[in-house]
């Protein structure tokens, strides 16, 4: 008769004068007589456990069967419950004697499986299918349940009661796991429990006798041979008991894949159970007795402190954590030795792989205006892969989502899986018209501190507007104490160029646009943001220790609306000692002539403590009076800090660049900015007289001297909207004789007032030098076949000073073009030969899915990263696509077909005051007054309501209602 332990009772004649003996008796006696009576047990029968090994596979601590069999082996020997039981281990594989199966109540099997699975030879299968028969029980862990795909010899299902066919399908993960069946002995005393391991979502199971003991929900990784990106939940059984017809008792398990994982409280406790049920050996209602609670953790620290490192140094990445690259904006990833201009330009490079599309809102899917930055060795601290660390792209979407994607195979982790996603929330929608025709979370590209496992960004909800959010870079979690509020009325406050009163919003609708890319200072304790479009410019300086804005610098110090934004999308530039360096743009009649206003201007601010944002140099174009009236920004190039250069080779070791809408390049000595602290210097039409860098020749677009002018042709009049020349950072890169570079995108227009670009829209200029003298920038070559829609900021990859290539991401379409709808651009990727400037490779026609605006790509692992409605990367070993090179990729918004609406009936003046006057009549900032567009062609208002700016807004009208106001405005 047995106990409730599992030990048989035995009546004991005399009552208590027995166990009064058997008091007297010694402790020593009374335990051989109770292995002796164990041993007694069920008329004589020893239950025997015999536990078989395998090979080790797949590296230190996992499928390591050996040590998992030595581990098992001593956990049933600590175990009250199995203390009768004789228990024998082959921990190296099958056993050589049949003897070893003698008397066996139950064998588990630990081992690999598929075509190493050792019931594939004939005489153990033998041996096994007798021992079934006969009712001995089975456990089979891990691989041990998988055979071939197209097994009939093996016929593990029939015994085990359910069994993996081939290796096409597996999820590493961690997992919530569930107890399927509380009353099933293998259950007893496991509760619910959490931990990673190597599962099998895909089993068949026999019709009948099969009890899920296990489950847990499994978001699949591998599947029909391949990784998968899709994330897709599915509750997948992962250990099960069956009760054989010949009356035998089974257990799988699937997971085991660590040797770690036997420590795991509640397993260990699972498979102790299984074990002993499967041996007619009673589980306690408290399930089995736990001892060396770290055991297989030690072993397994061990082994892998004993393995050899592994080599990656082949494929080994780069931080690049914020746009351009770096701090400083300079555009060049100078440790990128995979990507050479031979391999590129050869028949393997191409897409590799993308994420799954980003969540839409609202029914629309996201667009990323944010560039993605990327951490080489993140820990995940949340999720399916909760304690694994990848190589990891962040995302950040116009909808208001924050992503983390693994950028390199991990295990069968895909690169592309998202790691984690977290909402800051539901995203603006801007007024009077939504920007692009999209909403509006994230415009900007966050910045990674990567030492404290930060990842800044921003984003705009239509409850609290714009706010500063600071993420856990392993778990997506916002940190205490954030977000922090980014609204004027605390800018107001801490503003260091204020003027006699706050700078207030003028405008019915609040239009603030932060999209310029987030910098952090050198020591991470600052991170600052810039705002701008059509509203009065902003930087902020955010205390990242007390998570609340500490500083703000307005750009115009009385209220001036429209004026002095910071809207480029290359936002701040930060030297190694900490000073902050932006670009202001402007709007139409954005000048004001008055101190502390700084539009059309590049400032250099220091940022301590004790005085916060100090205005400490600047510089104005010479010709910014008229720019600044007609919306030709100087802010829409983001500043680009120059790599150092030797101090005996010129006079101006310390250089940066900045371009804009006209089109031209300045080149600035950072030590030495030429402009005043208090005005700007009075206006001029002396081009000579500017205060940058100037080339010594004489500038074909002026009598003399001046800026250097790289896309046209040159105009004070029209270079905003769809005319602008360029707005994009440039990027620097320093060949092997030392001669320094500068890359800058853009477009040059067929004529003063058209918006048909033609060729150059890449060009190259060098940075000119001579001891004891400044520098100065010369155009050093043109690339003469592409045009560009609307370009990103170039960047540069190169293996040192060798192997550079520039990388350009272009919209492909109008800067005027709306991002929502079927007519949106597919963007286009190139790659330029940064030496020769020839066209290595660029992306197939619509392999690119549509994207934001002004974004760049960077860098993951050898790989070239695009944000568009997901994550897309390009690399060696594609597959060949039929178009790579060719003609130069066309304008979307020019190759739309447009459905035609019928005409309203309506007048031009009717139709200019209902869709029209609200804007133009009252503009502010980029809104060009009535009278500039009444200055214009009739053709040129008619192919900007058809075609251009104004499309998005003349949705609806028919031709003749375009020809009506056009014929209006020009009356």
């Amino acid at each position: 008769m047995q106990g409730p332990l599992g030990l048989h009772r035995f009546p004991l004649r005399g009552g208590r004068g027995v166990i009064k003996v058997l008091l007297r008796v010694p402790a020593a006696v009374v335990a051989m007589l109770a292995v002796a009576m164990l041993a007694a047990c069920g008329g004589g029968e020893q239950k025997k456990i015999v536990l078989i090994g395998g090979t080790p596979s797949e590296g230190a601590a996992r499928h390591a069967y050996p040590d998992g069999v030595r581990l098992l082996e001593s956990f049933l020997r600590s175990a009250p419950e199995a203390r009768g039981a004789k228990i024998e281990a082959f921990a190296d594989g099958w056993p050589d004697d049949p003897a070893a199966f003698d008397g066996a109540s139950t064998l588990v099997l630990y081992f690999d499986g598929q075509d190493k699975h050792p019931l594939l030879d004939a005489g153990h299968r033998r041996q096994f299918e007798e021992l079934m028969r006969r009712g001995v029980g089975l456990v089979a862990l891990h691989q041990a349940s998988t055979v071939p795909v197209d097994d009939t010899a093996i016929g593990l299902q029939r015994w085990l009661g359910g069994a993996r066919f081939g290796t096409f399908d597996r999820s590493t993960e961690t997992v919530e796991v569930q107890v399927a069946d509380p009353s099933h002995p293998s259950s007893h005393g496991v509760r619910g429990f959490r931990y990673r391991d190597e599962f099998y979502p895909t089993l068949r199971f026999a019709k009948t006798g099969v009890t899920p003991i296990l489950t847990g929900t499994l978001h699949v990784q591998y599947r029909d041979g391949a990784s998968v990106v899709e994330d897709l939940p599915e509750k997948t059984t992962l250990a099960w008991a069956y009760e054989r017809a010949q009356g035998g008792r089974s257990f799988g398990f699937t997971g085991a894949h660590y040797l770690a994982a036997l420590d795991q409280p509640m397993l260990r406790r699972s498979l102790l159970n299984a074990i002993l049920w499967t041996a007619h050996i009673e589980v306690p209602r408290e399930g089995a007795t736990l001892s060396s609670p770290a055991a297989a953790t030690r072993v397994a620290e061990q082994a892998m402190a004993a393995a050899p490192p592994a080599d990656d140094s082949h494929v080994a990445g780069v931080d690049a954590p914020t746009f351009h690259g770096d701090a400083q904006r300079s555009g060049w990833h100078s440790r990128q030795g995979v990507l050479t201009p031979d391999n590129v330009g050869g028949s393997s490079f191409g897409l590799l792989w993308e994420s799954p599309q980003l969540d839409p809102v609202d029914g629309q899917p996201p667009r990323l205006y944010a560039s993605p930055v990327y951490a080489e060795r993140v820990k995940i601290g949340a999720g399916p892969h909760q304690g694994e660390t990848f190589s990891t792209i962040f995302a950040a979407s116009n909808n208001g989502y924050a992503y983390a994607i693994n950028a390199a195979k991990a295990g069968d982790v895909a690169p592309g899986r998202i790691l984690w996603r977290t909402q800051l929330g539901k995203p603006c929608r801007l007024q009077p018209a939504p920007l692009d025709a999209v909403p509006t979370g994230v415009l900007s590209t966050p910045v990674i501190d990567v030492a404290r496992g930060r990842l800044y960004l921003t984003s705009c909800d239509p409850e609290k507007k714009w706010q500063a959010y600071a993420l856990d870079i392993g778990s997506g979690k916002v940190l205490p104490g954030w977000p922090v509020q980014l609204d004027e009325a605390r800018f107001n406050a801490v503003n260091r160029n204020a003027g006699p009163v706050p700078v207030a919003p003028t405008r019915r609708f609040d239009f603030r646009v932060q999209r310029g890319a987030l910098n952090l200072s050198p020591n991470g304790s600052r991170l600052y943001v810039t705002f701008g479009e059509t509203e009065t410019g902003w930087l902020v300086s955010v205390d990242t220790r007390k998570a609340r804005v500490d500083s703000a610098f307005a750009a115009v110090a009385m209220p001036h609306r429209g004026s002095g934004g910071i809207w480029g999308a290359g936002g701040p530039a930060i030297d190694k000692s900490g000073n902050v360096y932006v670009v202001t743009g402007s709007g139409f009649d954005g000048f004001v002539a008055q101190d502390h206003d700084w539009t059309q201007s590049v400032l250099k601010l220091s940022d301590a403590a004790s005085t916060g944002l100090k205005l400490e140099g600047t510089y104005t174009p010479f010709n910014y009076c008229g720019t600044a009236k007609m919306d030709i920004d100087l802010g829409s190039s983001g500043a680009s800090l120059l790599p150092d250069l030797d101090a005996g080779s010129t006079s101006t070791p310390h250089l940066m660049v900045v371009g804009g809408k006209q089109g031209n390049a300045y080149l600035l000595d950072r030590d030495r900015l030429p402009g005043r602290l208090d005005r700007r210097q009075a206006c001029s039409n002396d081009a000579a007289s500017d205060g940058s860098l100037l080339p010594p020749q004489r500038q074909p677009q002026f009598a003399g001297r001046g800026p250097l002018s790289v896309f046209g042709p040159y105009s004070e009049n029209d270079a905003a909207l769809d005319l602008a020349r360029a707005r994009s950072t440039p990027a620097s890169f320093r060949a092997a004789d030392g001669s320094g570079y500068v890359f800058m995108t853009g477009n040059n227009k067929d004529g003063e007032g058209s918006p048909t670009s033609i060729p150059p829209s890449l060009v190259r200029l060098k940075v000119a030098t001579a001891s004891g003298k400044p520098a100065y920038l010369q155009r050093d070559a043109a690339e003469k076949s592409v045009v560009f829609g609307n370009p990103g900021s170039p960047v540069v990859s190169s293996h040192g000073s060798r192997d550079a290539i520039v990388w350009v991401l272009d919209e492909n379409a109008r800067r005027s073009a709306p991002l929502a709808g079927k007519d949106a651009p597919a963007p286009v990727l190139y790659a330029f030969d940064a030496m020769t400037l020839k066209l290595l490779w660029r992306s197939a026609p619509g392999q690119l899915h549509t994207s934001g605006k002004y974004n760049e790509p960077t860098f993951a692992r050898g790989a070239v990263v695009v944000g568009t409605d997901r994550i897309q990367a390009f690399g060696l070993g594609a597959a060949p696509l039929p178009h790579r090179t060719g003609k130069t990729a066309e304008i979307a918004a020019d190759r739309i077909a447009v459905a035609v609406a019928a005409d309203s009936g309506l007048d031009g003046e009717t139709i200019y005051q209902q869709r029209c006057s609200a804007c133009h009549d009252h503009p502010q900032g980029n809104i060009p007054p009535r009278e500039l567009i009444a200055r214009r062609s009739y053709s040129h208002i008619v192919d900007t309501l058809a075609n251009g700016a104004m499309r998005p807004q003349a949705a609806g009208l028919g031709p003749g209602d375009i020809e009506a106001v056009a014929r209006y405005l020009k009356k």
